[in-house]
């Protein structure tokens, strides 16, 4: 495995705590055990990114807060081929991909082989769409979206309380 995906996800981890969207205790990890289970879905041969595997390892389980709602965690992420085969139609094929994760059985997350690009694919939708070059690139920019939806709904709860004065 690359020592870069493992620093990588060591400091997204402390930026997630130093954020408040996750504590020391709501980062866990996968074991062995775990991880092969999660490496049974994928297809024969799959080689899987090191920055997934690194996820894995450091929050595989649970990251605060993050992706609350979306099925990317181990055990429910193993669900993510059997969302994967509701929603494909002529946009989303399932040959030579590993589906790593689903948000509410409509939007299913993969890779492909010989790529560390992360897809997406939405139910309705006519192809898939490219989200990230990379592992850490897609958990980067998923955060930044949530920081704002946070600090959006911060501001408006902020609001209505002045009004309330």
């Amino acid at each position: 495995m690359d020592d870069g995906s493992d620093h990588d996800i060591e400091t997204f981890s402390h930026e997630l705590i130093e954020s408040g969207f996750a504590t020391s205790d709501t980062i866990i990890g996968c074991d062995s055990a775990e991880i092969a289970q999660v490496y049974s879905i994928a297809p024969e041969g799959f080689p899987i990114p090191d920055e997934y595997q690194a996820f894995l390892e450091k929050m595989g389980k649970k990251a605060g807060t993050l992706f609350r709602g979306t099925d990317l965690f181990f055990p429910r992420m193993l669900d993510a081929v059997e969302a994967a085969e509701d929603v494909s139609g002529k946009g989303l094929t399932l040959d030579g991909r590993f589906f790593f994760g689903h948000h509410q059985g409509y939007k299913v997350y993969f890779f492909k082989r010989g790529s560390g690009a992360v897809y997406g694919y939405q139910e309705g939708t006519s192809e898939e769409e490219k989200l990230a070059d990379g592992f850490i690139e897609f958990l980067r920019d998923s955060w930044r979206i949530q920081q704002r939806i946070r600090e959006s709904t911060e501001a408006m709860r902020r609001e209505r309380l002045g009004r309330m004065e």
